[in-house]
C-alpha cells in the first residue's frame, strides 16, 4: 500500500506528528509520503498510485486553519479514495469535536471514502506553557493512538461519528471570526528594536511572507497573518508584542526540546483521577485511548500467549 499525508503546520506540531505516523504506517509495510501545505502555493495534487490520503491539522479555536481549508478545497480528490483525518491541539474538550466538519462537506462532497478521524494532544504554542513531563506522558499517549489509527485505517474499521449539535455550532461560530482574526490582530504587532539581534528567524519562517524589512531595515507586517505563533514562539530574543494575545497573557516563547522531552522517565503519571482544571479533560481523553489499545492489542497478546501455553 502508498499512503499521502497531507498536513498544514504552524509552530510544527503537526509536522511531527506526521513524521511519527509516516514510521508507524511504514512499520506495518506501508509506503508513506509526505506533503506540508504552503499557504502561498495552492497546486493540484497527483493522487494517483496511492491507497490511502491522510490529512493533518492543528486545531485553530475549535475549527481547522483556514490555510489547511483552503488547500483542501482546491484538491479534486478522486471519488471512492479512501482517507482519514488526524488533528492536534492542546485541550481535549469536546468543543474540538466538530472542527473537521467544513473539511468533511468537501470530502463528501467529493464523493471520498472518510470513516476515520484522530485527535492527538501536542504542547501548546499560546496562552501557557506546558511542562515536559506532562508533554512527555502526551508523547506515550500519541504513541498508542497512532498504533490504533494506523490498525484501524489499515484493518477497514471506521471510527467516525457523527459530530454533536453545540460542538458544531461552536466551530461554526468560531471559525469565521478565526479566519479574520490574524489580519485584524496584525495591525498591533510590534517588535522590540532593542531585544531584537537581526536574525531574521521571523522573515524566513513566517509561512505566508507576512513579515518583512522595510527601507530602514525595521521589521514590518502586513496583513495576512494566520496566527500560527511561528514567530513569537520562536524568536530566540521574545522581541514580539503580538496585539491582543499579549494583552490577555497569552503568549509564549520558547520552542519544546521534543528530543529531550522523550528521553525522560516519568516517575509517577501526570494526569490521574484526581487532575482538576485545564486538564482535566485529559482524564477521559486518556481512559478512552488506553481502552481501545487494550482491545486491540493487550487483550490480544493475552489470548495468544494462552493459546501457546494449551
Amino acid at each position: 500500500m502508498k499512503c499521502l499525508l497531507i498536513y498544514f503546520t504552524g509552530t510544527f506540531n503537526t509536522r511531527y506528528v506526521s513524521q511519527l505516523l509516516k514510521k508507524k504506517f511504514e512499520n506495518v509495510g506501508c509506503g508513506v509520503d509526505l506533503y506540508e501545505i504552503n499557504p502561498l502555493q495552492t497546486e493540484q495534487l497527483d493522487f494517483s498510485g496511492y491507497d490511502l490520503i491522510g490529512l493533518g491539522y492543528p486545531i485553530y479555536g475549535f475549527a481547522a486553519p483556514y490555510a489547511f481549508l483552503k488547500f483542501v478545497r482546491a484538491q479534486h480528490f478522486p471519488k471512492g479514495a479512501k482517507c482519514f483525518i488526524y488533528k492536534n491541539s492542546g485541550e481535549t474538550k469536546h468543543a474540538n469535536d466538530a472542527s473537521s466538519i467544513y473539511v468533511l462537506h468537501k470530502l463528501h462532497r467529493d464523493r471520498v471514502d472518510v470513516r476515520n478521524e484522530y485527535h492527538f494532544v501536542m504542547p501548546y504554542n499560546i496562552h501557557f506553557r506546558f511542562e515536559d513531563e506532562l508533554i512527555r506522558e502526551m508523547f506515550m499517549m500519541n504513541d498508542k493512538l497512532m498504533d490504533v489509527l494506523v490498525y484501524e485505517v489499515m484493518n477497514n474499521i471506521p471510527n467516525l461519528r457523527r459530530y454533536k449539535l453545540w460542538p458544531r455550532f461552536v466551530t461554526a461560530v468560531v471559525s469565521k471570526p478565526q479566519y479574520i482574526g490574524g489580519d485584524v490582530n496584525s495591525f498591533l504587532y510590534k517588535v522590540d528594536e532593542s531585544k531584537c539581534v537581526n536574525c531574521d528567524l521571523c522573515v524566513k519562517r513566517c509561512p505566508t511572507q507576512n513579515i518583512y524589512r522595510d527601507e530602514n531595515g525595521k521589521l514590518k507586517f502586513h496583513h495576512h497573518c494566520l496566527m500560527c505563533m511561528r514567530c513569537s514562539f520562536y524568536c530566540p530574543t521574545d522581541a514580539f508584542y503580538i496585539g491582543f494575545l499579549d494583552q490577555w497573557g497569552w503568549k509564549v516563547n520558547g520552542g519544546y526540546d521534543f528530543q529531550k522531552i522523550e528521553r525522560l522517565e516519568l516517575e509517577h503519571p501526570v494526569i490521574t483521577d484526581k487532575t482538576e482544571g485545564f486538564f482535566h479533560c485529559y482524564i477521559e481523553t486518556y481512559k478512552k485511548i488506553n481502552q481501545r489499545y487494550n482491545e486491540l492489542f493487550c487483550k490480544k497478546e493475552e489470548e495468544k500467549k494462552t493459546g501457546e501455553k494449551r
